[in-house]
């Protein structure tokens, strides 16, 4: 029986609207309130996964952004409905390549040091260049960051409304340059959002307050929030049934215990994609038909409707449908078909099979779909040995290191956006392609795409980027994830995180 974990998802399946793909917006911003006084009460999330860290341009891990967004404001930010809003920025105008950005007057970092435009040009430079900075690809089209008359002025290629959103995200996160080179800031944050940081206990708990004199006392809807790390999934759920915790993560089969306890439950279709990524410069993965192989291997409609109880949609892409990135002609691709596998893996030199190892986030539901995909690659006479360790680690020995041969995790492909997907996974030094596989068409449609202004070519350009990728077989990826929250009467407007935004601001406690 699955048990399906994860992760609130990254970003909003809505498509920006006229705003945030047009010539620039200006939003009203008005003298800033002071406030701490926080809402009706403090937020007791149990969760399943800790945050790779709490410096938010060396984040490493999918779901970092919803322990880091309390923390850190960005220029701007993406709303419950899709639309690039204000944040610190109270408005911005665009002129050629040129975007410049107002900003709201009075705020302050967590250590009472002014939040101006010369902290923003250091914040985004930072994460442009510092060693080990895991923004950088985030933040690709930035050319160049000036401050001008008080505000900031970013020179960019491409869309804007791919600078609007990077800048909405952990790319754009502001930090206090004070704290830069503290050697504590992963755990010891100094931002500049709505709550602080009073304490952090590795792989158990992180506890947030309200920030005093924060300017935008809407935002602090609770009087705090702990953030608890909870591998084990009746524990999260047997916690909010007793009232030890207020909200949790639950797996499609504790649905109905969930709702028979009187606990109310969201569902959401996400952007996140169960997948086995490739390293194709071990094992014998560098052979295209090897990869294709394992594709036809994976009997994806078994694992969802059998395994996973149609909580996760077979795919063989990042965005799912009714995303504008989606290649609607690749629905039938990959289809589950042993043979044509084996016939591959023979023209590959690989008749008697082979043998690798994929490391495996050690919580249940990744651990079961990898034991389902085993048992499927068997039938074809490969081999897969399961590795499980934590997502931190399995992530550093996969990307940073590139000392294993794949890795079953998910991604979160959803964005209004997909740049981040095709240089993460499809672009020769991506994170998530440490084997370096290059197809020199997909570098030149990433090129086109990131100076396109056009949301047609760009559409063109990702949809065809995805076709290429898929045919090549950078990667297996296997099902589109829904989730499922449960949360007590409590909770207030949970379900306006579920849109795929990852700001916790929106939720408020009665």
């Amino acid at each position: 029986m699955s048990r399906l974990t994860g992760r609130v998802a990254a970003a909003s399946l809505a498509v920006l609207t006229a705003c945030a793909l047009g010539a620039g917006c200006a939003r009203g911003g008005g003298e800033p309130a002071r406030s701490a006084a926080g809402g009706g009460g403090v937020l007791r999330f149990a969760y399943t996964a800790f945050p790779s860290t709490l410096d938010p341009h060396k984040a490493s891990t999918a779901w970092d952004e919803l322990y880091l967004f309390p923390i850190y404001d960005r220029l701007v930010t993406v709303g419950p409905d899709g639309r690039i809003g204000p944040m610190v920025a109270e408005s911005w105008s665009r002129e050629g390549k040129k975007t410049t950005f107002t900003l709201r007057s009075g705020a302050r970092f967590h250590d009472g040091s002014a939040l101006d435009a010369e902290a923003v040009r250091a914040n985004l430079e930072r994460a442009r260049n510092a060693q080990g900075s895991t923004a950088k690809a985030l933040l690709k089209m930035i050319t160049a960051v000036e401050v001008a008359d008080a505000k900031v002025v970013v020179s960019f290629t491409g869309a804007e409304s791919a600078l609007l959103n990077a800048l909405a995200h952990r790319g754009g996160a502001l930090i206090s340059p004070a704290a830069f080179d503290k050697p504590d800031l992963d755990r010891a944050p100094v931002g500049s959002g709505p709550y602080r940081v009073t304490s952090y206990r590795r792989d158990d708990r992180v506890v947030y307050q309200p920030f005093t004199g924060y300017y935008d006392p809407k935002a602090q809807r609770m009087k705090g929030l702990e953030m608890s790390f909870v591998n084990e999934d009746d524990t999260r759920l047997n916690g909010v049934r007793s009232g030890q915790y207020d909200a949790t993560l639950i797996r499609p089969e504790q649905v109905d215990t969930a709702r028979e306890s009187g606990l109310k439950v969201n569902e959401f279709l996400t952007g996140l994609v169960y997948q086995i990524n490739i390293n194709t410069a071990r094992s014998k993965f560098a052979d295209p038909r090897v990869r294709q192989a394992l594709n036809h291997a994976v009997d994806r409609r078994t694992i969802s409707e059998k395994l996973l109880l149609n909580s996760c949609l077979p795919t063989v892409q990042p965005a799912p449908a009714g995303h504008w990135a989606h290649e609607a002609t690749l629905d039938g691709a990959y289809p589950y078909d042993p043979d044509k596998a084996r016939k591959l893996l023979a023209e590959a030199g690989l008749a008697g099979g082979f043998s690798f190892t994929a490391l495996v986030w050690n919580n249940t539901a990744y651990v079961q779909v990898g034991e389902a995909v085993q048992d499927q690659f068997k039938q074809v006479g490969v081999d897969m040995k399961l590795r499980p360790m934590s997502a931190d680690q399995s992530i550093d020995l996969y990307q940073n290191r590139g000392e294993a041969d794949a890795l079953l995790s998910q991604i979160g492909a959803a964005a209004p956006d997909p740049g981040l997907i095709t240089q993460q996974d499809y672009l020769k030094g991506g994170l998530n392609n440490p084997g370096d596989l290059s197809v020199a068409r997909i570098e030149e449609l990433a090129e086109r795409a990131r100076s396109a202004t056009e949301p047609a070519e760009r559409e063109s350009g990702y949809r065809e980027i995805v076709k290429l990728a898929s045919e090549h077989a950078y990667n297996v990826p296997i099902c589109n994830r829904k989730l499922y929250f449960a949360t007590n009467d409590k909770v207030r407007d949970f379900e306006r995180l579920l849109t795929g935004y990852d700001d916790i601001r929106v939720v408020g406690m009665g």
